[in-house]
């Protein structure tokens, strides 16, 4: 347990480093802070999405992603069934973010063009 712990530890710290970073850009660029943490969002979950099934790395060769889609082929039922549940659970947490970062944009963006007309 640990291990765990330290981990947890690890990516809590983490996350309060960004939320702090989040911050500082919200109370030193007010609107248009919130469009850009928007934007960030956005950037992120665009990423996510054009990687969701691909293959990562720069030495990518046919016969690699022969061999990618020969193990999907060969995979069975209960296994495809798992793969597919991961796949739509993840889906679902990119619209969800992706649609957040929408939001920040537009109401960041948007509220600063109000406040300097």
């Amino acid at each position: 347990m640990p291990g765990k712990a330290f981990v947890m530890a690890f990516v809590w710290s983490g996350w309060l480093i960004a939320s702090v970073i989040a911050f500082m850009i919200v109370a030193y660029a007010s609107f248009f802070g919130v469009g850009v943490i928007g934007l960030m969002i956005w950037f992120v979950t665009a990423r996510v999405d054009m990687e969701q099934d691909g293959v990562v790395g720069a030495g990518v060769s046919p016969g690699f992603l022969a061999q990618q889609i020969k193990t999907r082929t060969e995979m069975s039922r209960a296994e495809r069934a798992a793969l597919h549940g991961r796949q739509l659970l993840e889906k679902q947490s990119t619209r969800f973010f992706r649609y957040l970062g929408i939001v920040l944009t537009a109401g960041g963006f948007g509220g600063f063009l109000l406040f300097q007309i």
